[in-house]
């Protein structure tokens, strides 16, 4: 998922990427909202993989203890890990979840921020006669 559709997913607003980026290279010498909301939306990106790249683990575990939980006298079963499906692998699920709420509110705030300094003045219409 690309970062403009990140910010339209989370938080409803569209930021445009060109804008962004003309902001962003202006001024390198002191942090600004555009540095931060790349920092936060890159840092989003990141989580949102490792969680996706686990969740594939977790689901096969899973899919494993309902068969051996399904299985019938005789039927072969896969062996199940010692170690607990959820237990292993849980607590790392449970903190890349935890870090991207915290991220998702960031995002919602520099989002915040970013569209008070930077809002495109709506357009008008003429008047009807």
């Amino acid at each position: 998922m690309t970062a403009n559709q990140l910010v339209l997913k989370y938080c409803g607003v569209k930021i445009d990427d060109q804008a962004l980026d003309n902001v962003l290279y202006a001024d390198t010498s002191r942090p600004t909202v555009a540095s931060e909301l790349r920092g936060v939306l890159a840092a989003l990106i990141s989580t949102e993989a490792q969680i996706a790249a686990l969740l594939p683990t977790i689901s096969q575990s899973l899919r494993d203890v309902e068969r051996v939980l399904t299985a019938s006298p005789g039927d072969r079963t896969p062996p199940i890990d010692s170690t607990g499906v959820v237990q292993a692998r849980g607590p790392r699920l449970d903190a890349l979840l935890g870090r991207r709420s915290a991220q998702i509110e960031h995002l919602r705030a520099m989002t915040r921020l970013w569209a008070t300094h930077h809002a495109t003045p709506p357009t008008t219409s003429p008047a009807r006669r």
